[in-house]
């Protein structure tokens, strides 16, 4: 996925200035594409280039002007185009697993220790989700449609039931290790 398509689909439910883009993705999509906002001011400069959205400025006393992006037809057409098109298959390379793979070098303390390490990485990641969610459910969204809430939602929910199962890989192989149980528990 780019950068661009996402803020494409951001700016296709309502215009927004730079500012209100970033918050939209920590409220809704950082738990799999965290943008900063200097990323987003350059995406956004090169999509005006390129005509896929149109820019308002507003003029402000006291306070810098402040552009207002909203999505264009070609930028409609194109955020389409590419929602409608399968995505090649995407480099899953997790060098953690290389670690693991060659765990068997380490002595069981330091593979504990990494074990663990990744472990306590993925609860506060399911923390995230957590507060992600409960910031959706308390706060006013922009969007009304709930068919476009529940796809939006399904992100979230996929990011949570991965990390629950990776955390649930993580206990079972921790307790294995501690009890000296080396057995793999594939098709059991």
């Amino acid at each position: 996925m780019s950068l661009k398509h996402a803020i494409l689909g951001f700016l296709s439910f309502v215009p927004l200035s730079g500012y209100d883009l970033k918050k939209a993705f920590d409220r809704s999509v950082q738990h799999f594409w965290p943008a900063n906002q200097s990323q987003i001011y350059r995406t956004l400069a090169q999509l005006d280039e390129e005509g896929l959205v149109e820019k308002e400025v507003v003029e402000r006393e006291e306070r810098l002007d402040m552009k207002i992006y909203t999505i264009s037809e070609a930028g409609r057409a194109e955020l389409h185009h590419w929602l409608s098109t399968p995505l090649p298959e995407h480099d899953t390379r997790e060098p953690f697993l290389i670690q693991v793979y060659f765990g068997g070098k380490l002595s069981d303390e330091e593979i504990l220790h990494l074990l663990r390490l990744k472990l306590k990485e993925i609860e506060e990641r399911l923390a995230v989700y957590a507060a992600v969610y409960q910031i959706s459910q308390n706060a006013p969204s922009q969007i009304v449609d709930p068919r476009t809430v529940f796809f939006g939602m399904l992100t979230l929910e996929l990011g949570y039931l991965n990390s629950q199962s990776d955390a649930a890989w993580l206990r079972s192989a921790i307790e294995r290790i501690e009890s000296k149980n080396y057995s793999i528990q594939i098709g059991n």
